[in-house]
C-alpha cells in the first residue's frame, strides 16, 4: 500500500509540474516547441518509478488538463500527439537494428505530427493556425516537418542520457 501510495504521489506531482510547462507554453513567446518537450521529459521519472497504469494516467491527465487550462492550444496539442514520447522510448528501442528502430520513431513523429494538425485544421478549427499554413511556402512546410524530426532524434539522445543520469543518481 505504502508503494502504490508513493507512485502515486509521484505521477501526481510531475503531471502537475507537465501542466505548469503547458501554461508556460502559451504564456511565453518563442516557447511553443521548447515548453511541450519539458513537460514530456516530467514523465521521466514516472516512467523509472511507477507501474505502467500511473504513467499513462499521468500523461492523460497532464495532456486533458493542458488542452482545458492551456492559453495555447497547439502547445498542448504537440503535447498530446508526442508527449508520451518517454513511455514508448523503451519499446522504440528494441526493435532489433539499428535503421527499423529510426525508421520507427520517424514514423511514429510524422504520424503524430500529421495526426496533430489534421485535428488542429478538421477537428478544432483554430483559423489562425490554418490561415499561417495556407500562407506559408509547402517548401518551409516540409522544412519545418524535417528539422522537427532531427530534433525529435535529438530529443531521443537527450532521454536517455537523463535516464541513465537518473539511474546513476537513484543508486547513489
Amino acid at each position: 500500500m505504502r508503494q502504490q501510495t508513493r507512485e502515486l504521489a509521484l505521477a501526481s506531482m510531475f503531471g502537475a509540474l507537465a501542466v505548469i510547462f503547458l501554461f508556460l507554453g502559451g504564456v511565453l513567446p518563442l516557447a511553443l516547441y521548447a515548453c511541450p518537450l519539458l513537460a514530456s521529459v516530467c514523465l521521466l521519472p514516472v516512467r523509472e518509478e511507477c507501474r505502467k497504469s500511473y504513467r499513462w494516467c499521468c500523461f492523460f491527465a497532464a495532456a486533458l488538463l493542458g488542452l482545458l487550462l492551456g492559453p495555447d492550444k497547439e502547445s498542448a496539442l504537440l503535447f498530446c500527439a508526442l508527449g508520451y514520447y518517454p513511455l514508448v522510448q523503451p519499446r522504440l528501442d528494441a526493435v532489433g537494428s539499428r535503421a527499423p528502430r529510426l525508421l520507427a520513431k520517424l514514423g511514429l513523429y510524422v504520424l503524430a505530427v500529421g495526426g496533430m494538425y489534421a485535428l488542429i485544421i478538421f477537428v478544432f478549427k483554430l483559423d489562425a493556425v490554418t490561415r499561417e499554413l495556407a500562407a506559408t511556402a509547402p517548401w518551409l512546410i516540409a522544412v519545418t516537418v524535417a528539422l522537427g524530426a532531427v530534433l525529435l532524434l535529438l530529443y531521443d539522445e537527450l532521454l536517455h542520457r537523463f535516464a541513465r543520469l537518473y539511474r546513476r543518481r537513484k543508486r547513489g
